[in-house]
Order: structure tokens, then sequence, then C-alpha cells
């Protein structure tokens, strides 16, 4: 069976900031029903150590963000996104309970990192490049993999089409009814991911309250 087709997306970053002013003030409330799971497991696969450099992109909230921070006190975690009202959430998430000498979150685009190349020891990115155009997907993560050191991971969760008749719904409201899911549809980033240079070292599918994710940890070779 062939895969099937990825929706067509256009990007702006004043839409972006825009749907997700809107939906910031509740996105907590659909990220634990629909994507803990998925953010739990690039936990689980990822071998985090302290005194890591870490970068999360697309930290929305903050909730995998905060988690990472408090694995690795002795290292630095930087985190970015695109939405000013994400970001604020993600910061009063960490609030005074968490050294603010060991990360830092700033404002920017995956497009084009502020970051040294070969910086971090891993990359966490969570339910983003489904909302790129498919023809942006080997760019961003060259850019992921320009920033990594050799053998340095990448942790990607995605919403994808999934193999239960339940999963269905999903795509369905992507191509019907798409601002319900911020223009988010599901995507297939195996080929992406190869072009850009990656070894896939595990890849799962993950289904959360019918919700169909695909996250995979792949590694920059050295």
């Amino acid at each position: 069976m062939s895969p099937a087709p990825i929706l067509p997306r256009t990007f702006s970053d004043q839409a972006v900031k825009a749907q997700y002013a809107r939906v910031a003030w509740f996105y907590d409330g659909w990220s634990r029903l629909t994507e803990e799971k998925a953010l739990q497991r690039l936990l689980t696969l990822t071998e985090v150590n302290d005194g890591m450099q870490i970068l999360e992109v697309a930290v929305g909230t903050g909730r995998l963000f905060a988690q990472l921070v408090r694995q690795n006190p002795a290292g630095m975690t930087e985190g970015i996104d695109l939405s000013p009202a994400m970001l604020r959430h993600a910061q009063r998430r960490l609030g005074r309970s968490i050294r603010p000498a060991c990360y830092r979150l700033q404002e920017g685009s995956a497009y084009q990192l502020p970051y040294t190349p070969g910086q971090f020891d891993r990359i966490f990115n969570a339910f983003m490049l489904d909302l790129f155009p498919s023809e942006d997907f080997a760019r961003v993560l060259t850019e992921f993999m320009r920033l990594l050191k050799p053998g340095g991971r990448l942790a990607l969760a995605y919403f994808s089409h999934g193999n239960k008749w339940s999963n269905r719904i999903w795509p369905w409201l992507a191509k019907h009814l798409p601002a319900l899911l911020t223009g988010c549809r599901p995507v297939a980033l195996e080929s992406a991911l190869q072009q850009a240079g990656f070894q896939i070292l595990a890849q799962e599918s993950i289904s959360q309250n019918t919700f169909p994710s695909t996250v995979v940890i792949a590694k920059k070779p050295t």
C-alpha cells in the first residue's frame, strides 16, 4: 500500500503566532489528552545525561522542556518557539523552582536557529513539522543536523496517520476542518530525515485517545 499523501500547507510567521495566541490558554489540556504518551516516550527512548547541551525547538507551553531542564541541572537546556504566547506559559511553568542559570528560553524560527554549529548533544522537537509545508521538512531537519554534535541525537514526535481504524477521524479533521487543529495534519518524515543525513535508530507509532503520533530517534553520524 502506498503512503497516504501529505496535505498541502503554507507557512506564515504572523499567522502561526495568531493561531497559537488563541489556543495557548487551553493547549496544556489538549497536550495531556493527545500528546503526553508521545512526549514521555521521547524521554524514555532518548538517553539524557546531566551536563549535556540540549535544545528543544518549539517548546510550546513547556511541558517537555521543564522535564528536560530538571534532568539536566548541571548542563544547559535551550528552548525556542515562534509564539510569544506559548513562551509566556512555558516561563510560568518553570517559575522560581528551577535555577535560571541552567536554561534559556527565546523567541525565534526553526528555519534559522540562532545557535552555534555542533553545539548540542540532543535536540527535541515535538508536533511542529506537521504544521510546515512538506517541501520544507528537509530544510528544517538539515538545520537540526547542523546544530548537533557528531553522534548527537534528534528526538522527534509528529502527527501521523496511525494504523488503527480509530485514528481515521484525525486525518479527516485535518482535511475538512483544518482550523480545529491549527493547520496541523498527518505527515511522514522518514524520507526527509534520510535526505538530511540522519540515521534512524528507533521509530514507534503511538495512539492516545485515538490521536495518532510517531516518535523517532535519529542520530547524526560520527
